[in-house]
């Protein structure tokens, strides 16, 4: 998805004169719109994407993250129970597309599975499924408690039919929205009765990773931030809802102590154009942020300028491009 903030210097740039007066009407009606956006400073009210886009984009954030065993493994290092941790081998973990589940999801909600099992005595494994579902919106509902269900069900069924034992699956909640948590932490909690009718209720709990209460600058992150990319992604997820700059800020040098930019400027991009979907803000303010953390933002926004500009060639010319061929064989007809 490219910023809108980017479309008037993009199309510039790609069209020439000769093809832009061969644009059809429907395609001026949306340059003009653009033009109309490149003539204001980004307002957020103009120009931000549907709530559809922004889960998108955190869907696919969360995916380029988590679906590294590496990454996946110093979340769960972090975010895990101890008592729970000593009992699970997370040496050896696999990342498991979830995506038949994941259809039949409500919009808003992401998932993947970390395969792993049980540390026993008699040397016999047994299965873990340690299943993450992410709550994109901004604030929590209880429809989480069904979408678990549904993975459990559906993964229960499976070991049936194959004639195994039920695996272990232990629900992990990611939380980045910006209102309180105020979910209850068991499915029985939904139900407002005694605990003599409640003993006989379906239950299970979840662990809940909540951005809204976890303080990344809080000394017990001192191995997370080893790894540079996990803990980057987690601050900018705990961002995205509020606008928060400051924490920006802190990235940024965080990025320049560790010397990210030089190492790895293919993932920095990629955080640049999350920061860039979530945030209220221009492309000069962003380049501004970075000098001041002692990073080159000329260089960077230059490459991520360039970067979007090819792929709004591709997204341009696949919406208009059959109008415009349809235009020039009328012409030549």
């Amino acid at each position: 998805m490219i910023p809108l903030v980017l479309f008037g210097t993009l199309i510039d740039d790609i069209l020439p004169c000769p093809l832009k007066l061969r644009l059809p009407d429907k395609g001026w009606k949306n340059l003009k719109k653009v033009e109309k956006y490149r003539q204001k400073d980004y307002n957020r009210n103009a120009m931000k994407n549907t709530k559809t886009d922004i889960y998108q984009v955190n869907d696919s954030f969360f995916h380029k993250i988590f679906d590294t065993p590496e990454n996946a493994r110093d979340f769960m290092e972090r975010v895990l129970p101890v008592g729970l941790k000593k009992q699970l081998d997370l040496s050896k973990i696999e990342i498991e597309d979830t995506k038949y589940v994941s259809n039949k999801f409500e919009k808003g909600f992401s998932d993947i599975v970390v395969k792993t099992s049980l540390k026993t005595k008699k040397g016999k494994k047994k299965l873990v499924d340690i299943y993450f579902i992410i709550e994109h919106k901004t604030e929590g509902r209880s429809e989480i408690f069904i979408q678990v269900l549904k993975y459990m069900v559906f993964e229960w069924e499976k070991d049936y039919n194959n004639n195994s034992p039920p695996r272990i699956i232990i629900p992990v909640v990611f939380y980045h929205g910006a209102d309180e948590w105020k979910i209850p932490r068991s499915f029985a909690g939904q139900f407002d009765v005694d605990d003599e009718v409640k003993r006989f209720l379906l239950d299970y709990r979840y662990v809940l990773f909540d951005t809204n209460i976890w303080d990344f600058r809080d000394e017990s992150n001192k191995q997370l931030k080893k790894n540079v990319y996990l803990f980057t992604s987690l601050v900018l997820m705990k961002a995205a809802y509020k606008n928060d700059w400051e924490a920006i800020y802190e990235i940024f040098n965080f990025w320049y102590d560790r010397g990210v930019v030089d190492e790895n400027k293919e993932i920095v991009l990629y955080f640049m154009t999350y920061i860039y979907n979530t945030h209220e803000i221009s492309r000069d303010k962003l380049k501004k942020m970075l000098d001041e953390s002692k990073i080159d933002g000329g260089e960077i926004m230059q490459t991520l300028a360039q970067q979007m500009k090819e792929e709004f060639k591709e997204e341009f010319m696949e919406t208009l491009g059959p109008q415009l061929k349809e235009e020039k064989a009328r012409e030549t007809d």
